[in-house]
């Protein structure tokens, strides 16, 4: 009988183990592809929402600047008819207005008649708001456009020069809405029959369409499909979110910006020397075109006209031949007398930037300095060692509007900030200082084509020999002596007028104007010859000095022959730069089109425009058009005659250098590549804000 081995059975194995450990692996993945998938939706819910309240606030933005604008025509049109049928007098009281443009324009009104006849006036002008401001340049109060009454009653008594400030919308805006709350309040408050609305309160309040179109629920959208274990997830740019706003058109139609942006929360402006009462400014970009300033359309063609208009006298008043030559031929011929090629020690200028006018003081005194030969400016920084700087011009250009602005502050002027005219300073006197800051001046018109910008119309008559009219009593500069003499002036009585001038007795005997009046006539000539005395015979000699350092390189003689042409260089305000004017003043150096270089640059550049069209509006404070100009080529703004050779923007294409770098000397500034605008904006503000001077080449 066969006998057989013992059977040996193998274990079986749980196959079902893996699988299900399989499946859980399987769960937990599409689990978290799920969670991943619905973060990402809620994102691009989310992003959607804001990209469409950000269209509705830009959209409702846009009616409201548009209802401000047709309001503001319409008002400068209605004044325009009513100063149709209003005539001159020809025996009224000569006034003057000073436009925020540096613009001027005046004319004879009767003192009885209401202020309106003035605002109307003064309100004709195309850039003028719905409301605005007319002050005295040495009073503390302001008159508004909305006030009512005689010209008298507001306190102008006499010739004088008024300035005008224009409101921002939103500026008319508040005041609008502040009328209509108080005309409310006061109706409220009225018993039937009886109304207590000023007449202010009566003006159309701003009535705005409302545009709030109600927001889409996220779960109306069409649905996405629920990710399988076996389908990739969806991509999320399959729903078109919205674009960073880096990577949208870099030069929007300025119609489509936001005219009304956030207000500023900088410290707010005061106009003049007594915030406490008089209207305050805020700090922040124009909102509509109210001023000279403001970023609006300007055609090409339009151009020559806006220069016409904002030249605020004529060959009539200054007696220059203005159609026959121009600035630019000027300066051309005055500047060919300064010899580019020579440079000797003498003209070496060590400036310190904490005191330039000192360090001025000090080269310009050389026995041999000599005024016709090139400069050579070296900055010294604050353990004094060069700052490294070869003059090729950047540096001079840099001084050269330090200087002005030096001068500007010295203690040889006074009055208005920019309308200023000569102090009495004994010292000054003594050591011709008045002659010395005079030849600065020179310099800086002639080497640079850097303008004084704030001389008083009198003063500047005064250096071109051209007659000025008897001085007012808002002239005179020392307050207690000037309300003085407003208390001599406006005395109705002999007795009243001689117990006025017994009180003035001291600051009246000194110069000479001291005596008894029997009649208000005398009254009178007593004041004026006071006020003369005061603004311009007691700096006779101090003129005298001004005048004489004007003959540096030949300034005196053609601001003479040609004082209208050089009225807005001396007199009239700086016209700012626009973020248009940078935008065509560089030559962009671009790679070969088609490389990847390229790509970056022309997104570079779209970063450029963008960034300058924020710092126009305000939005990259407190950096300005200005120092953008100040730091790629050391002038603040472009000269008359222009630079030696046209700016360049380069690129700097160097992962390490995230900064902007410019040369001042050969006009180069170059920009740094960054993947978005938010990045780019930074590091050019903080380049700019921080870099040295001249320390990056």
């Amino acid at each position: 009988m066969n006998s057989f081995p013992p059977l040996s059975i193998a274990p079986v194995q749980d196959e079902t183990a893996p699988v299900a450990e399989s499946t859980q692996a399987q769960s937990v993945v599409a689990n978290q592809a799920l969670q991943e998938w619905r973060a990402i939706r809620a994102q691009q819910d989310q992003e959607y929402n804001t990209s469409l309240l950000v269209d509705q606030e830009k959209e409702r933005k846009k009616l409201v600047y548009q209802a401000c604008e047709e309001r503001r025509q319409k008002a400068i049109e209605a004044r325009r008819q009513r100063m149709s049928a209003c005539e001159e007098p020809s025996d009224g009281v000569l006034i003057k207005f000073k436009y925020p443009n540096g613009h001027t324009n005046m004319r004879k009104f009767r003192l009885s008649e209401p202020i309106q006849i003035l605002f109307d006036f003064v309100g004709q002008d195309d850039i003028a708001s719905e409301i605005f401001v007319v002050q005295e340049a040495a009073s503390s109060r302001s008159v508004e456009s909305s006030c009512s009454g005689s010209i008298m009653d507001h306190g102008i008594n006499a010739s004088s020069t008024l300035y005008v400030l224009w409101f921002s919308n939103k500026d008319v805006q508040e005041i609008l809405s502040d009328q209509q709350n108080d005309g409310a309040y006061a109706l409220h408050h009225t018993s039937h029959g009886q109304s207590s609305l000023s007449e202010t309160s009566t003006q159309p309040s701003l009535s705005v369409p409302s545009f709030q179109p109600p927001l889409p629920e996220p779960s109306t959208r069409s649905a996405l499909p629920e990710p399988s274990t076996r389908s990739p997830l969806p991509e999320p740019s399959t729903r078109s979110p919205l674009p960073e706003p880096s990577t949208r058109s870099p030069l929007p139609e300025p119609s489509t910006r936001s005219p009304l942006p956030e207000p500023s929360t900088q410290q707010p402006l005061t106009l003049f020397s007594q915030p406490q009462e008089i209207l305050t400014l805020y700090d922040e970009p124009p909102l509509s075109p109210l001023s000279a300033q403001e970023p609006i359309i300007i055609l090409d063609e339009q151009d020559e006209s806006v220069s016409q208009n904002q030249s605020p006298v004529s060959t009539h008043h200054l007696g220059g031949p203005v159609d026959e030559i121009d600035l630019q031929t000027i300066l051309k011929k005055m500047v060919s007398k300064v010899d580019g090629r020579f440079c000797p020690t003498s003209n070496q200028i060590n400036v310190c930037r904490d005191n330039v006018l000192l360090c001025s003081l000090r080269a310009f005194k050389r026995r041999f300095f000599n005024p016709e030969a090139k400069l050579d400016v070296v900055f010294v920084d604050e353990d004094d060692n060069g700052e490294g700087a070869v003059d090729e011009g950047g540096p001079t250009r840099e001084y050269l509007r330090l200087l002005m602005r030096a001068v500007h502050q010295s203690n040889i002027f006074e009055g208005h900030e920019k309308d200023r005219q000569l102090s009495l300073d004994t010292q000054a006197l003594q050591t011709k200082l008045y002659m010395w800051v005079a030849k600065m001046i020179a310099v800086c018109v002639v080497h640079g084509g850097v303008g004084p910008h704030f001389f008083s119309e009198r003063l500047f008559h005064q250096i071109c020999g051209i007659p000025t009219p008897p001085a007012t009593v808002d002239e005179v500069g020392d307050h207690t002596f000037r309300e003085q003499l407003i208390k001599i002036q406006e005395a109705t009585t002999v007795r009243e007028a001689n117990s006025a001038i017994a009180e003035a007795a001291d600051s009246l005997s000194i110069i000479g104007a001291l005596r008894h009046v029997s009649s208000l006539e005398e009254k009178d000539s007593l004041v004026q010859s006071a006020a003369d005395f005061f603004v311009n015979g007691r700096l006779a000699t101090a003129l005298d000095q001004f005048v004489e350092g004007l003959k540096t390189l030949g300034l005196l003689e053609e601001l003479r022959k040609n004082p209208a042409v050089f009225y807005n260089m001396f007199v009239s305000e700086e016209i700012p730069l626009q973020a248009k004017d940078l935008c065509t003043l560089f030559d962009v150096d671009f790679s070969v089109q088609g490389s990847n270089r390229r790509d970056r640059e022309n997104m570079t550049i779209c970063f450029w425009r963008d960034w300058l069209i924020d710092i126009e509006e305000g939005e990259c404070s407190p950096v300005t058009l200005e120092k953008v100009l100040e730091f790629t080529s050391g002038a603040s703004t472009v000269p008359p005659l222009g630079f030696p050779h046209r700016p360049q923007i380069q690129f700097l294409h160097e992962g390490n250098r995230i900064f902007p770098e410019a040369n001042t000397c050969i006009l180069v500034l170059r920009l740094p590549l960054h993947s978005s605008y938010e990045a780019f904006k930074q590091y050019m503000m903080e380049g700019i804000l921080q870099a040295p001077t001249f320390g990056l080449a």
